[in-house]
Protein backbone atom coordinates (compact mmCIF):
# COMPACT_ATOMS: atom_id res chain seq x y z
CA UNK A 1 0.00 0.00 0.00
CA UNK A 2 1.26 3.42 -1.05
CA UNK A 3 2.67 5.38 2.33
CA UNK A 4 1.03 8.20 3.27
CA UNK A 5 1.92 11.93 5.09
CA UNK A 6 -0.30 12.42 7.85
CA UNK A 7 -1.05 15.53 9.81
CA UNK A 8 -3.54 18.67 10.86
CA UNK A 9 -3.19 20.84 8.14
CA UNK A 10 -4.82 23.51 6.72
CA UNK A 11 -6.97 22.14 3.65
CA UNK A 12 -8.32 24.62 0.84
CA UNK A 13 -11.02 23.47 -2.00
CA UNK A 14 -11.35 25.51 -4.77
CA UNK A 15 -13.70 25.29 -8.15
CA UNK A 16 -15.14 27.74 -10.86
CA UNK A 17 -18.76 28.30 -11.22
CA UNK A 18 -20.30 27.26 -14.28
CA UNK A 19 -17.72 24.97 -15.44
CA UNK A 20 -19.33 21.60 -16.23
CA UNK A 21 -21.90 23.44 -18.29
CA UNK A 22 -19.08 25.16 -20.05
CA UNK A 23 -17.20 21.79 -20.86
CA UNK A 24 -20.43 20.78 -22.45
CA UNK A 25 -21.15 23.90 -24.18
CA UNK A 26 -17.53 25.00 -25.92
CA UNK A 27 -14.40 22.79 -24.71
CA UNK A 28 -12.56 24.91 -26.38
CA UNK A 29 -13.63 27.85 -24.31
CA UNK A 30 -13.75 26.01 -21.19
CA UNK A 31 -9.76 25.04 -21.74
CA UNK A 32 -8.83 28.45 -22.41
CA UNK A 33 -11.07 29.52 -18.83
CA UNK A 34 -9.08 26.59 -17.35
CA UNK A 35 -5.84 28.11 -18.50
CA UNK A 36 -6.73 31.46 -17.14
CA UNK A 37 -7.30 29.35 -13.19
CA UNK A 38 -4.20 27.69 -13.52
CA UNK A 39 -2.47 31.44 -14.13
CA UNK A 40 -4.48 32.46 -11.59
CA UNK A 41 -2.52 29.71 -9.28
CA UNK A 42 1.02 30.00 -10.64
CA UNK A 43 0.39 33.55 -9.44
CA UNK A 44 -0.76 33.44 -6.05
CA UNK A 45 1.51 30.23 -5.31
CA UNK A 46 4.55 32.22 -6.00
CA UNK A 47 4.43 34.85 -3.61
CA UNK A 48 7.19 35.87 -0.30
CA UNK A 49 5.30 37.41 2.55
CA UNK A 50 6.64 39.00 5.55
CA UNK A 51 4.61 39.47 8.54
CA UNK A 52 4.66 42.69 9.71
CA UNK A 53 4.57 41.65 13.73
CA UNK A 54 7.19 39.67 13.52
CA UNK A 55 9.43 40.75 10.95
CA UNK A 56 9.72 36.66 9.52
CA UNK A 57 9.18 36.77 5.50
CA UNK A 58 7.68 33.14 4.48
CA UNK A 59 7.96 32.06 1.13
CA UNK A 60 4.80 30.59 -0.17
CA UNK A 61 5.78 27.62 -1.74
CA UNK A 62 7.55 26.22 1.33
CA UNK A 63 4.34 26.64 3.62
CA UNK A 64 1.65 25.16 0.60
CA UNK A 65 1.61 23.19 -1.38
CA UNK A 66 -0.85 23.77 -4.72
CA UNK A 67 -2.25 20.67 -6.85
CA UNK A 68 -5.06 20.92 -9.41
CA UNK A 69 -7.61 18.72 -10.82
CA UNK A 70 -9.80 19.77 -14.29
CA UNK A 71 -11.38 23.28 -12.76
CA UNK A 72 -10.63 21.98 -8.93
CA UNK A 73 -7.52 23.15 -6.80
CA UNK A 74 -6.44 22.14 -3.58
CA UNK A 75 -4.04 24.07 -1.36
CA UNK A 76 -3.35 22.36 1.63
CA UNK A 77 -0.93 23.70 4.42
CA UNK A 78 2.67 22.00 5.74
CA UNK A 79 1.14 21.89 9.36
CA UNK A 80 -1.21 24.14 11.11
CA UNK A 81 0.69 26.46 13.27
CA UNK A 82 -0.22 30.65 13.13
CA UNK A 83 2.28 31.43 9.75
CA UNK A 84 0.27 28.27 8.34
CA UNK A 85 -2.78 29.90 8.90
CA UNK A 86 -2.07 33.30 7.58
CA UNK A 87 -0.11 31.99 4.95
CA UNK A 88 -2.75 29.81 3.62
CA UNK A 89 -5.60 32.64 4.17
CA UNK A 90 -3.74 35.52 2.16
CA UNK A 91 -3.05 32.74 -0.72
CA UNK A 92 -6.41 31.55 -0.92
CA UNK A 93 -7.40 35.44 -0.91
CA UNK A 94 -5.10 36.34 -3.34
CA UNK A 95 -6.28 33.33 -5.37
CA UNK A 96 -9.45 34.84 -5.45
CA UNK A 97 -8.18 38.76 -6.75
CA UNK A 98 -6.49 37.54 -9.48
CA UNK A 99 -9.01 34.99 -10.62
CA UNK A 100 -11.45 37.98 -10.40
CA UNK A 101 -8.82 40.00 -12.81
CA UNK A 102 -8.86 37.31 -14.94
CA UNK A 103 -12.79 36.60 -14.94
CA UNK A 104 -12.62 33.47 -13.72
CA UNK A 105 -15.58 32.96 -10.98
CA UNK A 106 -14.51 30.70 -8.28
CA UNK A 107 -15.65 29.60 -4.60
CA UNK A 108 -13.83 28.65 -1.91
CA UNK A 109 -13.66 26.75 0.92
CA UNK A 110 -11.14 26.57 3.69
CA UNK A 111 -10.74 24.10 6.59
CA UNK A 112 -8.55 22.58 9.03
CA UNK A 113 -7.73 18.86 10.26
CA UNK A 114 -6.51 15.69 9.63
CA UNK A 115 -5.18 15.38 5.88
CA UNK A 116 -3.68 12.67 4.61
CA UNK A 117 -1.06 12.77 1.40
CA UNK A 118 1.14 11.08 -1.08
CA UNK A 119 2.90 13.47 -3.67
CA UNK A 120 4.68 10.89 -5.84
CA UNK A 121 0.86 8.95 -6.42
CA UNK A 122 -1.00 11.77 -6.74
CA UNK A 123 -3.22 10.29 -3.82
CA UNK A 124 -5.08 13.14 -1.43
CA UNK A 125 -7.88 12.17 1.84
CA UNK A 126 -8.94 13.45 4.74
CA UNK A 127 -12.01 15.03 6.89
CA UNK A 128 -10.53 18.23 6.25
CA UNK A 129 -10.77 17.91 2.33
CA UNK A 130 -14.12 16.74 2.89
CA UNK A 131 -15.37 19.94 5.01
CA UNK A 132 -13.71 22.62 2.91
CA UNK A 133 -15.46 20.61 -0.44
CA UNK A 134 -18.86 20.92 1.46
CA UNK A 135 -18.06 24.52 2.60
CA UNK A 136 -17.11 26.27 -0.47
CA UNK A 137 -19.45 23.97 -2.72
CA UNK A 138 -22.82 24.48 -0.70
CA UNK A 139 -22.12 28.39 -1.44
CA UNK A 140 -23.96 30.13 -3.70
CA UNK A 141 -21.85 33.35 -4.53
CA UNK A 142 -18.07 34.10 -5.52
CA UNK A 143 -16.36 33.96 -2.02
CA UNK A 144 -14.15 32.18 0.39
CA UNK A 145 -15.96 30.09 3.14
CA UNK A 146 -14.27 28.97 6.34
CA UNK A 147 -14.74 26.39 8.97
CA UNK A 148 -15.71 27.67 12.69
CA UNK A 149 -12.21 25.97 13.89
CA UNK A 150 -10.31 28.34 11.20
CA UNK A 151 -12.38 30.76 12.04
CA UNK A 152 -11.71 30.75 15.90
CA UNK A 153 -7.85 30.42 15.18
CA UNK A 154 -7.99 33.11 13.01
CA UNK A 155 -10.12 35.61 15.56
CA UNK A 156 -8.14 34.09 18.46
CA UNK A 157 -4.70 35.44 16.27
CA UNK A 158 -6.43 38.93 15.82
CA UNK A 159 -5.95 38.60 11.94
CA UNK A 160 -7.37 41.74 10.54
CA UNK A 161 -7.64 44.10 7.68
CA UNK A 162 -7.17 47.56 9.13
CA UNK A 163 -10.18 47.83 11.80
CA UNK A 164 -12.23 45.03 10.45
CA UNK A 165 -11.63 40.82 11.36
CA UNK A 166 -9.71 38.91 8.55
CA UNK A 167 -12.50 36.01 8.99
CA UNK A 168 -15.72 36.84 10.34
CA UNK A 169 -18.82 35.43 10.88
CA UNK A 170 -21.42 36.14 8.35
CA UNK A 171 -24.66 34.48 6.41
CA UNK A 172 -23.41 31.85 3.66
CA UNK A 173 -26.20 31.87 0.83
CA UNK A 174 -27.11 28.66 -0.15
CA UNK A 175 -29.70 27.09 -2.15
CA UNK A 176 -33.09 27.58 -0.04
CA UNK A 177 -31.80 30.93 1.64
CA UNK A 178 -29.13 31.90 4.36
CA UNK A 179 -27.37 29.96 6.62
CA UNK A 180 -25.12 31.30 9.76
CA UNK A 181 -21.03 30.53 8.85
CA UNK A 182 -17.53 32.18 7.92
CA UNK A 183 -16.31 33.98 5.68
CA UNK A 184 -13.07 36.27 4.51
CA UNK A 185 -13.88 39.81 4.41
CA UNK A 186 -12.45 39.67 0.85
CA UNK A 187 -14.21 42.68 -0.34
CA UNK A 188 -12.58 45.03 2.26
CA UNK A 189 -9.35 43.02 1.92
CA UNK A 190 -9.31 43.90 -1.40
CA UNK A 191 -10.81 47.27 -1.35
CA UNK A 192 -8.04 49.03 -3.34
CA UNK A 193 -8.04 46.68 -6.39
CA UNK A 194 -11.94 46.78 -7.11
CA UNK A 195 -12.24 48.86 -9.80
CA UNK A 196 -15.89 49.36 -9.24
CA UNK A 197 -17.35 51.96 -6.72
CA UNK A 198 -19.58 50.66 -4.07
CA UNK A 199 -22.26 49.30 -4.25
CA UNK A 200 -22.18 47.45 -7.04
CA UNK A 201 -24.82 45.90 -9.10
CA UNK A 202 -25.17 41.90 -9.77
CA UNK A 203 -24.77 42.72 -13.73
CA UNK A 204 -21.19 44.72 -13.09
CA UNK A 205 -20.05 41.99 -10.63
CA UNK A 206 -21.02 39.65 -13.89
CA UNK A 207 -19.94 41.27 -17.04
CA UNK A 208 -16.38 39.96 -16.89
CA UNK A 209 -17.82 36.61 -17.56
CA UNK A 210 -20.09 37.19 -19.81
CA UNK A 211 -17.77 36.51 -22.78
CA UNK A 212 -17.85 32.89 -21.31
CA UNK A 213 -20.99 32.12 -20.00
CA UNK A 214 -23.08 34.45 -22.21
CA UNK A 215 -25.47 37.71 -21.29
CA UNK A 216 -26.66 37.94 -17.66
CA UNK A 217 -30.14 38.41 -18.69
CA UNK A 218 -30.04 34.47 -20.24
CA UNK A 219 -28.66 33.24 -17.27
CA UNK A 220 -31.01 30.82 -15.64
CA UNK A 221 -32.34 31.86 -11.65
CA UNK A 222 -30.60 29.93 -9.96
CA UNK A 223 -26.88 31.07 -11.45
CA UNK A 224 -28.26 34.92 -11.43
CA UNK A 225 -28.46 34.53 -7.85
CA UNK A 226 -25.06 33.82 -7.15
CA UNK A 227 -23.74 37.10 -8.85
CA UNK A 228 -26.69 38.74 -6.82
CA UNK A 229 -25.64 37.03 -3.65
CA UNK A 230 -21.76 37.89 -4.18
CA UNK A 231 -23.08 41.50 -5.20
CA UNK A 232 -25.06 41.63 -1.49
CA UNK A 233 -21.45 40.42 0.44
CA UNK A 234 -19.78 43.13 -1.21
CA UNK A 235 -22.44 46.06 -0.26
CA UNK A 236 -22.21 44.57 3.06
CA UNK A 237 -18.87 44.62 3.55
CA UNK A 238 -17.43 47.68 5.78
CA UNK A 239 -15.49 50.25 4.18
Amino acid sequence: MPSAIEQQRFVVHIDVLGMSALVEKDPELAWSLLARLVEARKDAHSTSLTFLDTAETVATPQHVHAVTFSDTIVLFSRGATLNDLRTILVMATQLLSKALHLCVPIRVGIAVGTFFFNLDESMYAGPALIEAYRLGESAQWIGIVTSQEVYRRASEAKLQSGSSEVVSPAEIPVDGGTKPGYAINWPVILRSSIAAPLPVTAEQVYQGFAQYFGAFEALDPRTRRKYENTAAFMNASPA
